[in-house]
């Protein structure tokens, strides 16, 4: 009777196991895979950023003299696109502004305002 037990919990924990095992590489399977693009000019010295459905504008060293205003557009795929202004110090480095698109993203793009 004691080994019954033992091999009814012992196959309750291998069918675990082998559940979890699958369900991982069934998430692994269809996530997408998240990979960085991003502008290649700079513009005074910011550029945007994104990834599947998130974008930034990212600043190397700010320099729009004399306002130091920036504006990030964000193009969503499937919804509305958005800007943003945003107004930086100079010599600013950092990223500056975050946009979240609900489906997909396609490009980040900085410019600014004088």
């Amino acid at each position: 009777m004691n080994s019954l037990a033992v091999r009814i919990a012992g196959s309750k924990v291998v069918k675990s196991v082998v559940i979890g095992a699958l369900s991982a590489a069934a998430i692994g399977l269809t996530a997408p895979i998240a990979s960085a693009s991003y502008e290649s000019t700079w513009q005074q010295g910011c550029r945007g950023y994104w990834y599947s459905t998130s974008g930034h504008g990212y600043c190397s060293s700010a320099s729009n003299y004399p306002s130091y205003t920036y504006i990030t557009q964000y193009d969503c795929n499937v919804e509305l696109d958005t800007e943003h202004w945003d107004h930086l110090s100079q010599g600013y480095v950092g990223k500056f502004d975050t946009h979240e698109c609900t489906f997909k993203i396609n490009k980040t793009h900085v410019t600014y305002a004088v």
